[in-house]
């Protein structure tokens, strides 16, 4: 294990770099693509390179001895935001769609720029695709807004903040029932950026600052996609 991983060096800016030049990549292609069946192979082919990305995590605990099956049937936010997206790949569905743009992206974002600084044997390959991996959470949904053409809908950016605030306490008490911290509700990773909100809010402070921080990064997110849409369509226009 590693406790001393770098914002912002060399293998922090390659776990950020790759997923986007194959994430510019993969729309690239994806919009000369002129039929459905295309469209859909090449889906595939994403839903399989996210698995692939994930379980390499999982791979690398299986040969140093510390798989534990609480992280595949984890249901941190990161983790539901990527089975949800593979599912979305593989059938496009509006809901779900919402929920990874308007999830995944502030939430990858802010996971992959703060990934902290303890990482588990082998360490720096870990932090790597751990990076990686949430890269793709905020790429992914990019690429289903560009070659897809899903959209962002008012309702279901209300229906994602009623079930958000509803799904903490229930996250909660399955944390009381298992004796696990899904979703950092009994206490913050050392050494992240929670940990930072736990120093100055305290507990449970830190926890009503994450739920507010994240409903107004959800909020940011829909605003920033409607004002570019309304751009484009402007510029289309006088085209």
């Amino acid at each position: 294990m590693i406790t001393d991983f770098k914002a912002f060096g060399p293998e922090h800016i390659f776990g950020l770099v790759i997923p986007l030049i194959l994430g510019i990549a993969l729309i690239i292609i994806g919009l000369k693509l002129k039929t459905e069946k295309a469209r859909k192979n090449l889906r595939w082919v994403i839903a399989f390179l996210l698995i692939a990305i994930r379980s390499s995590r999982y791979v690398m605990d299986v040969f140093v001895g510390r798989f534990d099956l609480y992280d595949v049937l984890s249901i941190h936010v990161c983790h539901i935001d990527l089975i949800l997206l593979i599912i979305c790949f593989f059938k496009p569905n509006k809901f779900i769609f919402n929920l990874n743009f308007l999830i995944g992206i502030p939430i990858g974002l802010a996971v992959a720029l703060m990934p902290g600084s303890n990482h588990y044997t082998p360490g720096i390959a870990r932090a790597i695709m751990f990076i990686m991996s949430h890269t793709m959470l905020a790429v992914a949904p990019i690429y289903l807004a560009t070659v897809e053409r899903m959209q962002l809908r008012l309702k279901y950016l209300i229906y994602i903040i009623i079930s958000g605030v509803i799904f903490v306490p229930v996250a909660y008490v399955v944390n009381l029932i298992l004796d696990t911290n899904f979703l950092y509700l009994m206490g913050p990773p050392e050494n992240s950026a929670i940990e930072g909100l736990n120093n100055i809010f305290g507990y449970p402070g830190y926890i009503f600052v994450m739920v507010g921080i994240a409903i107004l990064l959800i909020i940011l997110i829909y605003c920033i996609n409607k004002a570019a849409e309304k751009i484009c369509r402007h510029k289309f226009n006088h085209l």
